[in-house]
């Protein structure tokens, strides 16, 4: 007995030392994070309803004598193979309007005598069956479901049909909102929409996809603490690389290279060991990959010489972040310095735009406007280009957008148009960038051949100033600033025409 004790204490021994190795570079110091926020409360969920009740009968034109019937389904289990599922994420809309979290479900609502005030909601959800208990678990039943989403009613989806007959048959003139075009949830269109439309019992059929997106595009207050809170955990993530890294290059040897899918292995640890998840695949790009805006490979060798740029973000509680920055494993060249200080300069122009006064297309425009100026005067572009073909050469180099809402999904709301203004309680990305692609780049420029910058943050507007809720996330601190002319030209007339530039960004 006494020797089987020793052995069981030897190989705790061994495993906690094996731990402490295992993950000596894994293991950044959280505590500093706050307390978790609330989560949404269940009033607001009922306010999100009412209010898109609200936006469907105003654009009703019969609205006094036409009822509503909005069917929202949640999203489908995905399965990575047979009988092995991927994780599951939730459709967003219908996370928004009840944050039920369990696949196959549908959400209806409806009115009575086409009055926002007599709206109600009824969840259907799958019933359960007691194999699936032995696999899923209990099941939390219907009352516990209605007080946590705030629902009027909770059935199960086998009666969705029975429901659809009974309303039919209760209301002569009615508007259906549902998105046949794309059906979240086809096995539940099969089953029961695609009968239900060919019916053609509605008097009017819609999407509400637009109304809900209008809706969640301003962030409530609970929102916004869980971004934050989402952005705490991005903090930690990107500051367990930056430490993986000074762990890395102590012990530096010509045998153990740092590979791309180190980097992403410690943001995942990192995100999930704070009840999060990757927002998405980062890219973890060294060198010329990072001229490849959606290198997600992340199996390459990193050559400390150039580069690395990561854009990676969290998802925590349904709401995302989404961060870029590039890091420098060495000094920095003169060029690597001169490209950062530039999409620094044309960033902080573009993060000062967001405001009321401008909608997220004017702050592209203006983006290309400088970087297109900038590549005019260090001579990647021609003085002479104008018009469109100023465009497209600016855009050669910075062929993607300035940035995008962000809340719920990564790219948030795609049916609010970015030609609207700012509304305050919006959150978007603002993400400049200048891909040196090789096969772009003239010879007497070549030592900026495969430079890759991008820097992107996560902004908060605000009646007055926007707020850079990501501006604490290293390692921009790093980074390099070029706020004067003498550091990206040498030549006289170039530093007069950048110091120029500098001044039409208005920054100060």
């Amino acid at each position: 007995m006494m020797a089987l004790q020793k052995g069981f204490r030897s190989l705790s021994i061994f495993k906690n030392h094996f731990r402490r190795i295992s993950t000596s570079y894994l293991s950044p110091k959280l505590e500093g994070l706050s307390k978790d926020p609330s989560d949404i409360t269940v009033e607001e969920y009922k306010t999100r309803r009412k209010n898109l009740i609200k936006l469907c009968l105003d654009s009703e034109p019969w609205r006094t004598s036409r009822n509503l019937l909005l069917c929202v389904p949640a999203a489908p289990p995905a399965y990575y193979s047979d009988q092995i599922l991927y994780p599951f994420r939730q459709n967003t809309d219908f996370n928004y309007l009840c944050g039920y979290p369990k696949p196959n479900c549908v959400l209806i609502l409806f009115t009575e005598s086409g009055k926002e005030e007599n709206f109600k909601s009824i969840l259907f959800v799958p019933q359960p069956f007691e194999h699936q208990r032995i696999w899923d678990g209990e099941f939390e039943g219907e009352d516990s479901i209605a007080r946590s989403t705030g629902v009027d009613e909770v059935k199960f989806t086998k009666d969705i049909a029975s429901f659809l007959s009974t309303f039919v048959t209760d209301n002569s003139k009615f508007s259906l909102w549902y998105n046949y075009q794309k059906a979240v949830n086809p096995d539940f269109h099969k089953s029961v929409m695609a009968d239900f439309l060919r019916q053609g019992k509605y008097k009017k059929l819609e999407s509400c996809d637009l109304f809900v997106q209008s809706l969640r595009v301003v962030k409530s207050p609970g929102e916004i603490a869980l971004i934050r809170k989402s952005m705490e955990i991005t903090k930690a993530a990107f500051a367990a690389v930056d430490h993986m890294i000074d762990e890395w290059q102590s012990k530096r040897s010509k045998n153990s290279p740092l590979f791309e899918y180190e980097i992403q292995a410690v943001m995942e640890y990192v995100c999930q060991l704070n009840g999060g998840r990757l927002a998405y695949i980062p890219v973890i790009a060294g060198g010329n990959r990072g001229t490849t805006i959606h290198y997600v490979q992340n199996n390459n060798k990193i050559d400390p010489r150039e580069l690395l740029l990561i854009d990676a973000g969290c998802e925590y509680k349904g709401y995302t972040t989404d961060i870029t920055r590039v890091l420098n494993f060495s000094n920095l060249t003169y060029e690597q310095k001169v490209i950062i200080g530039l999409v620094q300069l044309v960033q902080e122009a573009c993060i000062q735009m967001c405001t009321p006064q401008y909608s997220l297309n004017d702050i592209y425009r203006r983006m290309i406007t400088i970087i297109g100026e900038y590549l005019q005067v260090m001579g990647f572009l021609d003085l002479k280009l104008e018009g469109k073909q100023f465009d497209r050469g600016a855009d050669r180099f910075c062929p993607h957008h300035v940035g995008h809402y962000l809340g719920m999904d990564l790219h948030d709301t795609p049916l609010v148009s970015k030609e609207k203004k700012l509304q305050p309680g919006t959150v978007l990305t603002i993400e400049p960038g200048l891909y040196l692609r090789p096969e772009y780049i003239p010879e007497n420029l070549s030592l900026f051949k495969g430079i890759a910058v991008r820097l992107e943050e996560n902004i908060l507007v605000t009646e007055k100033d926007p707020i850079n809720l990501s501006e604490k996330v290293s390692p921009r601190e790093k980074s390099f600033l070029a706020r004067d002319a003498d550091e990206c030209m040498i030549d006289e007339k170039a530093q007069r025409i950048i110091a120029k530039l500098i001044s039409n960004t208005g920054i100060k």
